[in-house]
This record gives C-alpha cells, structure tokens and sequence, in this order.
C-alpha cells in the first residue's frame, strides 16, 4: 500500500495585511485608553487595568448559575467601565465568592459580611433589589 503524507504550506491568507477595520478598531481601543478615568500613570497601566476590568466583566456575566449571570452581569456591563483600581479590587473579591452565598446576598436574603460590606457590593444590591428589570420575579411591580 503507498502511503502519502502531504506536507503542510500556509497559505497566502495568512500573511496578509491588517484590514481598514483592524486599524479602525486599535485607533478606537487607543482613544478609550486616553480617556481612561482611572489614575493610572503609563499605557502599560491603562493596558492591565483594561485587561483586569475584562476578566471582571467575563467572570460576572459567566459564573454558571443563569440568575446571577443576568443580575452580576447587567450590573457590571453598566459599572465596570468606569470603576477606579480601587473598586475593581472590590469587586474581584466579591467575584471570589461562592455562587450560593452571592445570591442570597444580591437578593437581599442574606447580609454580606463586614468585610465584603464595600460600596460595591452596596451598588450591586441596590441594582438589584431597587431596581427590579422586567425579567427578574417581581419585575415592574
């Protein structure tokens, strides 16, 4: 039997130019670090700020329960852009926790305790309680 192994070539494809739109898209994700409001002194900052405001934002929207993907997630699409260094540290801490625990806190059946008790975590259960969305149970009433 004759075996035959075919190399592998990259094709043309794979070393073209970056298109119009990727341009467009770093010259956006610049500006948006330009007009950062958080303290941050360096580009390099601005980076990993950006990079840790991201993973945030992923971990809030997929922690694996659908209702506190929705209430965490909604939440941190409208505060997390403009948080200080000092509220993401918050709110990474608050991530930290367990999803069972989260819920009952978020929902108001339970109080955080004393060291979880931060202005984040105060935001997010005003978010939640006061501000029922159409979706949640109790929703507009």
């Amino acid at each position: 039997a004759f075996l035959c192994i075919r190399r592998w070539r990259p094709s043309l494809a794979s070393f073209r130019r970056p298109s119009a739109a990727a341009a467009v898209v770093r010259s956006f994700n610049e500006r948006k670090l330009d007009q950062d409001t958080t303290a941050a002194k360096t580009t390099q900052e601005h980076i990993e700020l950006d990079v840790r405001r991201r993973k945030a934002l992923w971990r809030c929207k997929q922690r694996g329960w659908v209702e506190i993907d929705l209430l965490m997630g909604n939440w941190a699409a409208e505060n997390i852009p403009k948080m200080s260094e000092a509220e993401l540290l918050d709110l990474e801490v608050i991530i930290a926790q367990e999803n069972p625990n989260l819920l009952n806190w978020l929902l108001g059946h339970d109080t955080p305790p004393e060291e979880l008790d931060t202005p984040t975590m105060r935001s997010m259960r005003q978010y939640v309680i006061d501000g029922k969305k159409e979706w949640t149970v109790g929703g507009n009433q």
